[in-house]
């Protein structure tokens, strides 16, 4: 089973952007091309190549970045953001105050970052790739809040859905004024109670899982879960209730990231 170790205010992981249809994606398809290794002057982020953008509005940009073993970015700069962490990281970091400094963090760790101008040095044998959400909107600087959500008085059902952020295998891990972090785990054989979904939510799959989905008034559909994917669900303009059944052997364990407005 994976698990989420642990989550904090961290700033030290490269990303890119290149634009495509702003759309409701499903998994795209992980690429081994190498970062190119370059000195020279800054520049944005979407001019790193070959991480790719798997997702963009008006609000957000979804990214997953790559770097190949011993490859190093240009210097490049970020606006605040949040992101998961698929691989592990080893990275030596480097600002255009000429210091540098090593960032390490385990597979499957959240960070937020502040907006950020740096190199990026993938110093291990590994591959590392990271799913990240950079946000167009300056709310200020990221302050975290702590809410004890406490039980709903919802029944769970189809009719009458609890709220997702209360729905029991859902936990709140992370919560600022651009993002609220879910921690979702449904082990093999258990369902989830009917919820409702009211803001655009981005999941990040870290397992492979035999799901299906039952939403209000339809019957179960299968709804396989494949480790590594993330998508965009635009549960803002279209609110959504739904439920999960686990019917495989493998737990499922996703990182639900809603979009505040």
């Amino acid at each position: 089973m994976a698990t989420l170790r642990k989550y904090g205010w961290i700033v030290t992981v490269v990303a890119a952007m290149v634009a495509i249809p702003a759309v409701v994606m499903s998994l795209a398809a992980v690429r081994d091309a190498l970062v190119a290794q370059a000195q020279g002057t800054q520049t944005d982020a979407r001019q790193i190549t070959p991480n790719k953008t798997e997702f963009e509005n008006d609000q957000i940009k979804i990214i997953r970045g790559f770097l190949a073993p011993h490859q190093k970015t240009t210097v490049h700069s970020h606006p605040y953001r949040f992101g998961v962490t698929l691989t592990k990281n080893d990275l030596m970091i480097s600002t255009p105050d000429g210091k540098s400094a090593p960032s390490k963090k385990n597979a499957q760790e959240i960070f937020w970052s502040e907006p950020v101008t740096h190199q990026v040095e993938n110093v291990s044998n590994e591959r590392m790739q990271n799913i990240e959400i950079e946000f167009k909107t300056d709310k200020g600087p990221g302050a975290e809040v702590k809410k004890d959500w406490g039980p709903s008085t919802a029944k769970g059902t189809a009719e009458d859905p609890v709220p997702v952020e209360q729905e029991p295998h859902h936990r709140v891990i992370f919560e600022n004024q651009y993002v609220r972090v879910l921690d979702v785990v449904v082990k093999p054989g258990e369902t989830t109670l009917f919820h409702k979904h009211s803001l655009d939510n981005i999941p990040v799959i870290l397992t492979d899982a035999d799901n299906r989905t039952q939403f209000a008034g339809k019957d179960w559909a299968p709804t396989p879960a494949k480790a590594e994917s993330v998508g965009f669900i635009p549960g803002a303009a279209k609110p959504y209730v739904h439920r999960i059944n686990n019917q495989g052997s493998t737990v499922f364990h996703v990182i639900d990231i809603e979009v505040l407005p």
